[in-house]
């Protein structure tokens, strides 16, 4: 008859399983306070984005509902650069220079006005107002809609063929993918993971698989009137 041998778990044992514990507590820790940083970071951003349109809900109580870019009577200005529209928010002091960086990158703030601020000073981009007659035009002014993205965080060049990427991924050269802030102009702001699929209501038209970084409906720009893609990050 055979007998079963049962052999005590030793010190030496118990120091082993330690050891491997704390080598996986370790590598654990940085982990964790990566994604919480990186979590963090995304908060604060949605934060951001929504204190920028605080800040254009309270120019617009002075502009007959209009945002900057617009004069009071409707009539869209000579200059409705995206720097230009930042630039009128910040001469009023709605927020600081640091408030339209995002917390995911290093920009140098503008501290001094009435000096223009470049792309150097700012992350975000918002509504395109280059085509007149668009219906996307009637949202930039203050109408609670909660179907019409008008900031969002930017859309920045990876490669050929379009890829693109956010402040929030990093994706191999030539892929694409964007994940982002957007805020809607009822005040709230979500996170999304893509930047097209997105059902939209500008004015009176309302658009399905809408892509924000194109020219068709709704629109962001990142620079002057018209460039949507950051192409010098």
């Amino acid at each position: 008859m055979s007998q079963s041998i049962y052999r005590a778990f030793t010190f030496v044992d118990m120091l082993v399983v330690l050891v491997i514990l704390v080598g996986l507590i370790a590598i654990a820790l940085p982990m964790l306070g990566n994604s919480r940083r990186g979590g963090s970071r995304q908060m604060q951003n949605s934060t951001q984005i929504r204190g920028i349109h605080s800040g254009l809900v309270l120019f617009s109580q002075g502009n007959n509902t209009y945002y900057p870019g617009y004069d009071r009577d409707g009539n869209r200005m000579e200059d409705y650069s995206v720097e230009f529209r930042f630039q009128e928010l910040l001469d009023d002091n709605y927020f600081t220079g640091e408030y339209i960086i995002s917390p995911s990158e290093t920009k140098s703030a503008s501290n001094t006005t009435p000096s223009k601020i470049t792309t150097a000073n700012y992350s975000y981009a918002m509504l395109n107002l280059s085509v007149l007659d668009s219906p996307r035009n009637h949202e930039w002014r203050d109408t609670s809609n909660s179907e019409a993205v008008v900031l969002s965080d930017r859309a920045i060049s990876n490669g050929k063929d379009g890829a693109i990427k956010s402040v929030h991924t990093n994706p191999s050269s030539d892929i694409n993918e964007w994940r982002g802030a957007m805020g809607w102009n009822d005040n709230h702001v979500t996170f999304e993971a893509t930047h097209d699929q997105l059902t939209t209501q500008y004015g009176d038209s309302q658009f399905t698989a809408d892509n924000i970084f194109d020219t068709e409906s709704g629109s962001m720009v990142y620079e002057g009137v018209d460039v949507i893609v950051d192409t010098k990050k």
